[in-house]
């Protein structure tokens, strides 16, 4: 059987391209949890806003704790599933980068907070809430459209929020963006 030299670029291509969609899907099976994490946490603390605003704070605080306590057991449990070996350099390296990039959005959002100068609780929710579905948005151009999907939903439900909604305001952000978390993680986990 003789192959042609432009079959062979297109089964080198076919092949490439069917790599790609792999690692695009296991990416999103992989962060799945975390936005169910996450939006179980903005559901939570934005619920405790809305009818017991005198815990909001500890809501918040307790919440964000959990968060980052969850999604760190639950990447080293991840990265534990990886056969003995299967590490690569680049793996080690990709994990630095994650966590630097947490840093750094970290970093951001004080800095944001701190410029801005919010002077209502539901000011600051919403100048930190909307960065991370833009965030979102931004990695999806990169990382795959069902990222980008989410963060826009997101997004809108936040701004949509912030502009219409008036006094259930923290209800609607737990509901509707911390769902859309939610939503979007159980849609990532089923690609």
């Amino acid at each position: 059987m003789n192959v042609s030299r432009e079959e062979a670029a297109k089964a080198l291509d076919d092949i490439g391209k069917a790599s790609d969609r792999i690692v695009q899907l296991k990416g999103y099976h992989h962060g799945a949890p975390f936005f169910v994490i996450w939006g179980l946490v903005w559901l939570g603390a934005n619920s405790t806003m809305q009818f017991r605003p005198d815990l909001g704070n500890w809501a918040w605080g307790v919440g964000i704790a959990a968060g980052m306590v969850l999604s760190t057991v639950l990447g080293i449990m991840m990265s534990r599933k990886v056969p003995a070996g299967a590490h690569s350099s680049a793996d080690a390296a990709t994990g630095r980068k994650i966590g630097l990039t947490s840093g750094i959005m970290l970093a951001f959002i004080f800095t944001v907070v701190w410029i801005a100068s919010p002077e209502t609780k539901r000011e600051v929710n919403a100048i930190i809430s909307i960065m991370f579905p833009f965030l979102y948005m931004a990695a999806g151009v990169w990382a795959g459209w069902r990222l980008f999907a989410i963060g826009l939903v997101t997004a809108a439900a936040i701004i949509g929020g912030y502009v219409w909604v008036g006094e259930y305001y923290w209800l609607w952000m737990g509901v509707f963006a911390g769902g859309s978390l939610i939503a979007g993680g159980l849609w990532l986990r089923s690609a």
